[in-house]
């Protein structure tokens, strides 16, 4: 299916910041995607024009890179008030919502979706709404912003998830803790990739960053694909 492709540039707060949109001709539903702390989109642009050759508009905000690994109150915040200036634009009542996000932009959409996050310093954060997504694909998200009583029993929707075993960022022990946490309130696909590390799931490797993903072109492949799949499904 045809698509066009842009970026420009939107006011949250009299605060600009870019988004990059893939606009589906006669969309099916409409994804929003959401990086990891690096905040780029970019990096994943490949996997995102699959999505939308398959017929959804995708619209994928640009963030700050967050400076530390464990990011404060302010700065998760920071993203998820631009996430939801995204929503409120390009969310229609009439086309079914859906999340795709890398690490912490996972955690994330799981905090938009309902879900009761806290950060390492015991703080909370989440949107000023809870956003009603058809479905959610998770790729390595991190976990520990939702492992006390009840954070995610408000949360109820379609999970697709997924993990590399190898991964030393988010660990597949934590994967697996969020699989049996989240399945108690809905269905939930997990999948375990035996060579995937944290990075692997981008299509443009960090600086320094070397994958343990051996044959990174047929497994991108086939991770855009299951991923389109899913989100039409």
């Amino acid at each position: 299916m045809d698509f066009s492709e842009i970026t420009q540039s939107i006011q949250n707060n009299k605060k600009e910041f870019t988004i990059t949109i893939l606009e589906a001709t006669q969309a099916l539903c409409v994804v929003i995607f959401v990086a990891g702390r690096g905040g780029s989109p970019v990096r994943h642009l490949p996997l995102l024009r699959v999505v939308a050759q398959h017929g959804c508009t995708v619209i994928a905000p640009h963030f700050e890179m967050l400076p530390s690994l464990t990011p404060t109150k302010e700065e998760l915040n920071a993203r998820i008030e631009q996430l939801e200036t995204v929503l409120r634009d390009y969310s229609h009542s009439h086309q079914t919502l859906i999340g795709l996000g890398h690490s912490i932009g996972a955690t994330l959409l799981l905090a938009l979706a309902g879900g009761k996050a806290l950060t390492f310093s015991g703080h909370g954060i989440g949107p000023h709404s809870i956003w009603k997504f058809e479905r959610l694909a998770l790729l390595a998200p991190s976990v520990d912003f939702f492992l006390h009583p009840g954070a995610l029993q408000t949360v109820n929707t379609q999970i697709y998830l997924r993990n590399g075993r190898k991964d030393t960022v988010t660990p597949p022990s934590k994967a697996l803790l969020l699989k049996q946490i989240l399945e108690k309130q809905g269905h939930v696909d997990f999948l375990l990739d035996e060579e995937a590390g944290h990075f692997s799931y981008m299509d443009e490797l960090p600086p320094q960053i070397e994958d343990s993903q051996s044959n990174r072109e047929v497994f991108l492949v086939d991770l855009a694909r299951n991923i389109a799949q899913f989100v039409t499904t």
